[in-house]
């Protein structure tokens, strides 16, 4: 793997991990606004691009297993980003859980 095709998996990282991050504050917005159905779309939407940017990250991970990679500092900027929006997720996870009981009452 060359420094450019890196590069390359490092910047879908980060859009799809950007992407992930807007869905979920797309969910937030909603729950706070009592739609739980664009909400629970939105969280669909947001774990589906998460998925994509922890994949990319694998692709790159697997190949420095077989040959010997130079990591860029764009990919420990991808990897960052990914790691900061699955805590994101996770913690919005439960906000929406605990909006919905409100929103219940």
């Amino acid at each position: 793997m060359n420094k450019e095709i890196l590069n390359t998996h490092a910047m879908q990282m980060i859009l799809h991990a950007g992407n992930a991050r807007n869905e979920l504050n797309m969910a937030l917005k909603d729950i706070e606004n009592n739609r739980e159905d664009s909400c629970d779309s939105h969280m669909e939407k947001a774990r589906k691009e998460i998925t994509l940017a922890h994949s990319e990250q694998t692709k790159v991970l697997q190949n420095t297993i077989q040959e010997d990679i130079q990591l860029t500092i764009l990919f420990t900027h991808a990897q960052d980003t990914l790691m900061t929006v699955v805590s994101e997720i996770n913690t919005g996870k439960y906000l929406i859980k605990i909006m919905k009981r409100i929103n219940a009452l």
